[in-house]
């Protein structure tokens, strides 16, 4: 059948070639669309602002569309098998410490006095008078005033009573004064109530190697140094705390205050 269409088709080529020459179809069929360009874009010349010059401005062609950028298929990555890297085994190193500088233990640090303006330095001494005693030649002990300066704080009867416990200085021993109070003897607490001064000693104002005169010197000094304030009138003597009947035995009375006209 095939043979025959084919044998058919031959002969008849002439007549069925002018007939789809007539109809067209040959050119129908053997001309490829082309797909019309868009136009070219021409200038077009519009007033520039300001000076009246033209200045081409373009203008898009009427049915032309942008053509939209061609979409790229994503690309799945594929896993590329790596060959292993052997690493190099790290060089151990030592990191040396910080040392840290050692305290200066054996440094003493200098601190500057601190600076006492004069007026403050006056404030912090004052004048005290004390009393001493003398020995004359012939052994008669005479009761002497004098002046020193010590050092001020909140209660001068008592600074004055501890100046007196230090004994004589160089310039008041060059005079010739001393004391006759025990030199291991020391002021214990100081407290005025009303008019007396109670004065505690310890136990060594008890014994004083002078005698019956060095007992009655030593309390002198006291009695005098203590009442040359104007708040305190006698002075009763306490010996570690408690009041004794006498000093040194049964040498002076001071079982009760004792003020200047006692002596």
């Amino acid at each position: 059948m095939l043979l025959i269409t084919l044998l058919l088709f031959v002969f008849n080529w002439e007549k069925i070639k002018g007939t789809l020459e007539a109809t067209g179809f040959v050119e129908a069929l053997g001309t490829t669309k082309v797909a019309q360009e868009p136009e070219a874009e021409k200038p077009v010349t519009e007033p520039a602002k300001g000076d009246g010059s033209k200045e081409p401005v373009t203008v898009p062609a009427k049915g032309s569309e942008t053509p939209k950028p061609a979409e790229v298929p994503a690309v799945t990555p594929t896993a590329v098998p790596v060959a292993p890297t052997t690493t190099p085994s790290a060089t151990p190193f030592t990191t040396t410490p910080a040392v840290k500088p050692a305290p200066d233990k054996d440094v003493p640090k200098v601190v500057s006095p601190p600076t006492v303006s004069p007026m403050e330095q006056i404030k912090a001494t004052r004048v005290a008078v004390l009393y001493l005693v003398r020995v004359d030649d012939d052994g008669a002990i005479s009761r002497h005033e004098v002046k020193r300066t010590v050092a001020a704080s909140d209660s001068p009867m008592t600074d004055a009573l501890e100046a007196l416990m230090m004994g004589p200085n160089t310039d008041e021993l060059t005079r010739g004064f001393i004391s006759l109070i025990p030199t291991d003897a020391r002021l214990i607490s100081a407290q005025v109530r009303g008019s007396t001064a109670y004065l505690n000693f310890s136990e060594s104002f008890m014994y004083n190697r002078y005698g019956i005169e060095g007992y009655a010197g030593q309390l002198k000094q006291i009695v005098y140094t203590a009442t040359g304030f104007s708040t305190v009138k006698d002075v009763q003597i306490l010996i570690e705390g408690q009041k004794r009947d006498y000093l040194g035995g049964d040498g002076v009375y001071i079982g009760k205050p004792l003020s200047r006209a006692s002596f």
